[in-house]
């Protein structure tokens, strides 16, 4: 998404640097020498500097918008090597999405804590596949800011061909949203692998039925956890909830490690499989975590959790979530 959201900021005619960190060496080696990127399949345009973490200072300094994208495990390590070498005017932009596993901070608080609590800040959120992106597909994203002459800055910055911005002062409720998504998308996938077992069944296609039902299961937990956390209900309801939400069930890894889960694989083979870093993973956790701490119940969380540690088949999760949606109890 870095990569994606610093070729759209380019197009949109803003001066762009794509700064990569010590994990990122291999993905700067192949965009510097004109390569495609691995994941997106393009190269960057001509316009956008690429440049690796021993060569940041100079761009970060000069930097009216420092936009994050990097994992949550990872953000409170590049915020804070980058604090001191950002102009104090510059406004933090995040794309970032979930808790801290450690301290449960969100990616809002992980930011204040480095830059200070009155540093321009903004959440980006919303249904944005980073392929579409680049491709210039119709796109809305969400911008949450405390601040309005934030959120209209960079609505200002990023709206260009088909990509609107939608602003919005309820942080909480964005930011409860890009994490939970990943965590319900695991879910969905599992209904998604549970149907390649049945393929004799020939009515049978994707176990839709369950996947819709495990979608508004999960849909509810989100709202329940963001408005005990201080959102709104409204914001989940809209694009940064039910928008990102469907987007994400649409394919990505935690769709896919749900999927193979259902499927069969051991949570040890999906990992395997997959090969790369899965934020639902983390971000049950984190959902449980953060949940006890205010006193909330998230079915979804705690059935995804009981996948991934391998202590529940998931046909079984499947069908105590659907009981769980009408109040149902399957014993």
């Amino acid at each position: 998404m870095g990569a994606a959201l610093a070729i759209h900021h380019a197009r949109a005619g803003n001066p762009t640097a794509l700064l990569g960190t010590a994990f990122d060496t291999a993905i700067v080696d192949a965009l510097r020498a004109g390569r495609p990127h691995p994941a997106l399949g393009v190269s960057l345009p001509g316009d956008v500097e690429c440049r690796d973490d021993q060569t940041w200072d100079d761009v970060l300094s000069k930097a009216e918008v420092v936009l994050v994208a990097v994992s949550s495990s990872g953000l409170g390590d590049v915020v804070s090597n980058i604090a001191g070498r950002v102009r104090s005017d510059a406004i933090w932009a995040v794309a970032t999405k979930g808790w801290d596993e450690v301290s449960l901070r969100p990616p809002s608080a992980i930011i204040a804590d480095a830059v200070g609590s009155s540093a321009p800040l903004a959440i980006l959120g919303g249904p944005a596949l980073a392929p579409e992106l680049v491709a210039g597909a119709p796109t809305t994203f969400v911008c949450a800011a405390r601040d309005p002459e934030v959120a209209a800055h960079m609505r200002a910055r990023m709206e260009f061909g088909d990509v609107s911005v939608t602003t919005t002062d309820d942080v909480i409720g964005v930011e409860t949203a890009a994490a939970y998504k990943n965590v319900v998308a695991i879910a969905v996938g599992a209904c998604e692998g549970l149907s390649e077992a049945l393929t004799e069944r020939v009515f049978v296609h994707q176990f839709a039925n369950a996947r819709a039902a495990v979608f508004a299961c999960g849909l509810r937990d989100m709202s329940a956890l963001a408005c005990a956390l201080g959102g709104r209900a409204d914001t989940i309801l809209g694009l940064a909830g039910a928008g990102d939400l469907y987007v994400t069930c649409l394919g990505g890894r935690n769709g896919t490690l749900g999927r193979l889960l259902g499927a069969g694989q051991t949570p040890e083979q999906a990992q395997a499989t997959i090969g790369s870093t899965v934020e639902g993973a983390f971000n049950t956790r984190a959902a449980l975590a953060v949940a006890e701490r205010v006193g909330v119940d998230l079915p979804t969380a705690r059935a995804v959790d009981a996948m991934l540690s391998g202590r529940a088949r998931p046909d079984a999760v499947i069908r105590d979530l659907m009981g769980a949606l009408t109040g149902r109890s399957n014993g």
